[in-house]
């Protein structure tokens, strides 16, 4: 019997800090490599899929998205509940789309967004912003990046607001390049914490600027969306509410330990 095939997109939330980024590598644990694991288990896609974009170890994402193609016979196997039912407890797929012919998680993707949790106390927001600005449009970034090719991207928003005491930047561009984001938030907190000038931005934005900014730690970043023209996401609500209480619990387990670091300081004698 010979069945028809379909393409599935998928979206998928992690948390990263226990993988070696998402991209598989032998012998590492990476978001990927247990996906594909998934797959393999549940008997669909010989394990393979396209996705829209790695993400370095200790990155989290909410809107990563991953196609592969499945016999129609075997649909009902490419859905949230049931791969997540093979995967570990912090890796998880939410929502399911159809793609039509040609579509590419990687490819077809019109933008991809990026948001990064600073804890900087005493930060100017002003001045972030307005060197935040300077960024927006078409520009060679090269210095914000390891890269030194085809380095050229568009920023088309950088949004940055204070939540709780956290400064949150939201980055959307049609491409980024290799730690792109995180140097861009290094920089922007040396302009915000006043060790470096607003107009320093303009010339880390100069090819020819014999330096780069800095890196900001992996554990704040996270992809939080990819943008397409072609799709119709499906949520499935059971598994966003599953989802929900292992993250309550995560963040529970989380805030307390950061608690008592806090309450370590304090009685060393520092004050965040």
């Amino acid at each position: 019997v010979v069945y028809d095939a379909m393409k599935v997109a998928l979206k998928v939330a992690y948390l990263g800090d226990r993988y070696y980024g998402f991209q598989r590598q032998p012998g590492l644990r990476t978001v990927e490599s247990v996906i594909r694991d998934a797959l393999l288990r549940i008997g669909i896609a010989n394990g393979d899929f396209c996705y829209a974009g790695r993400t370095d170890r200790g990155v989290s994402a909410l809107g990563q998205v991953i196609d592969f193609w499945i016999d129609d016979d075997r649909e009902h196997l490419a859905s949230p509940r049931v791969i997540n039912g093979f995967l570990p407890s912090d890796v998880w797929a939410w929502a399911r789309a159809v793609a039509p012919v040609g579509f590419s998680a990687r490819w077809s993707a019109l933008w991809r967004e990026y948001r990064y949790f600073l804890f900087s106390p005493d930060i100017d927001l002003g001045a972030v912003r307005a060197a935040a600005e300077h960024l927006v449009g078409t520009h060679d970034f090269r210095n914000f990046s390891t890269s030194k090719v085809d380095t050229i991207r568009r920023i088309i928003s950088i949004d940055v607001n204070e939540r709780g005491g956290i400064i949150v930047f939201d980055i959307r561009a049609d491409g980024f390049l290799w730690n792109m984001v995180r140097r861009i938030v290094g920089a922007l907190e040396l302009i915000g914490i006043g060790e470096k000038p607003v107009g320093w931005i303009r010339e880390l934005l100069d090819p020819s600027t014999p330096h780069g900014a800095p890196t900001a730690p992996p554990e704040g970043l996270m992809l939080m969306d990819v943008g397409y023209s072609d799709l119709e996401w499906v949520e499935d609500h059971y598994t966003k509410q599953r989802i929900s209480r292992v993250l309550i619990s995560e963040a529970r387990r989380r805030a307390a330990m950061s608690g008592v670091i806090q309450e370590m300081l304090w009685q060393m004698g520092c004050n965040l």
